[in-house]
């Protein structure tokens, strides 16, 4: 079983962080506190939904990968964004594991686990799971997993 729980959890607290500061830093913003002029304001304003925005869109996901008695891969996945998280997984015969990519974007910041399976009138793409919250060592596991799990089925 492959699990980013770790690097997860990590993703999680420094999004939370840094969500926090800045949310913090506008309250105090209308406060007597400290004084700072109103493009300020929206410029704090901005960077909360843009931070929250990437988070939400960038592919932060829990995932976790494993072969269920030797029969079928089940991908277990859920978006770390706090609101409207939903627990999702799916499961391939291995004989029908095809292939699969990670693809980088935004500069390596964001990563997807698109998988296919084999299927009888030709190939099925599974929608893609984020990897941007596991490592580069975490992603090459992954790779290789994957990798020996489609030699399997050949």
């Amino acid at each position: 079983m492959i699990s980013n729980k770790k690097q997860s959890s990590r993703a999680l607290l420094l999004f939370t962080g840094i969500w926090a500061a800045l949310l913090i830093l506008f309250a105090l913003s209308f406060s007597e506190v400290i004084t700072i002029p109103v493009w300020s304001q929206l410029a704090i304003l901005g960077l909360i939904a843009i931070s929250g925005s990437f988070f939400y869109l960038g592919g932060f996901f829990y995932i976790q990968i494993e072969v269920e008695n030797n029969k079928n891969l089940m991908v277990k996945h859920y978006n770390l964004f706090p609101i409207g998280r939903k627990f999702k997984a799916f499961k391939i015969p291995l004989q029908q594991v095809h292939r699969h990519e990670i693809k980088g974007q935004l500069w390596g910041l964001i990563h997807w686990l698109t998988i296919y399976q084999k299927m009888k009138g030709g190939i099925a793409k599974y929608p893609a799971v984020g990897l941007s919250a596991t490592s580069k060592k975490e992603r090459t596991e992954i790779n290789n997993y994957l990798s020996s799990l489609e030699g399997r089925s050949k």
